[in-house]
């Protein structure tokens, strides 16, 4: 069940994945990414998140829908979405989101001021560390924040009060057939990484 892997190991192979089987996802396993969310730094070390759960299937229909309604090309290219692997599979995911057997809504309470660096800084800690956990425990999952076009309908259906923000939702489910973990292309870092002064990359050598 858990595939016991190093730090690094799940970090380097952590990716998006967005497609699942639909079988049922034991509840210890749950419990210990919620236990990986709350070892998360947060601002002020306030922890001011809250973590739902969601299983019932009509409920996760409900929110797949309003999903669904959010879904558009965000593809930056001349080629036309379908022809881009992650637009077909975010796609896929959009459309089967209702089959993915466990939602987590990573949630952060809020004083009603505007958005700021203080309220992802105290969950989104967390979600990487659920993601890193589900990852361990050889779950899938993808950080997704296409439900923020609907939020006020979703949290009615959750009863979610109006001070708590849905920072995220993340299906969790056994990768489907196909669905690898793998090493993600990124930019090295010392394309990014700057010494001393902006703009300053280290000395090759």
């Amino acid at each position: 069940m858990s595939e016991d892997i190093g730090l690094f190991d799940a970090i380097h192979s952590q990716r998006a994945i967005r497609l699942y089987k639909a079988d049922p996802v034991p509840d210890e396993l749950i419990e210990k990414i919620l236990d990986a969310a709350i070892r998360a730094p947060s601002s002020g070390n306030r922890q001011g998140w809250g973590f739902l759960v969601v299983k019932d299937p009509d409920t996760r229909w409900q929110i797949a829908e309003h999903y669904r309604a959010n879904i558009r090309p965000q593809i930056l290219s001349d080629r036309p979405p379908e022809d881009h692997r992650m637009w077909r599979e975010t796609k896929y995911l959009a459309d089967h989101l209702h089959e993915v057997p466990v939602f987590i809504l990573a949630c952060v309470h809020h004083d009603g001021r505007p958005d700021d660096f203080a309220r992802g800084a105290t969950i989104f800690p967390a979600v990487q560390n659920m993601l890193l956990a589900a990852r361990g425990l050889g779950l899938g999952s993808v950080l997704t924040t296409r439900h923020r076009g609907h939020e006020a309908e979703i949290k009615k259906i959750l009863n979610i009060p109006d001070n708590v923000e849905i920072a995220s939702l993340l299906p969790i489910g056994f990768p489907a057939d196909g669905a690898r973990y793998g090493t993600t292309r990124r930019k090295p870092a010392t394309d990014v990484t700057f010494y001393e002064r902006w703009g300053t990359l280290l000395p090759r050598i």
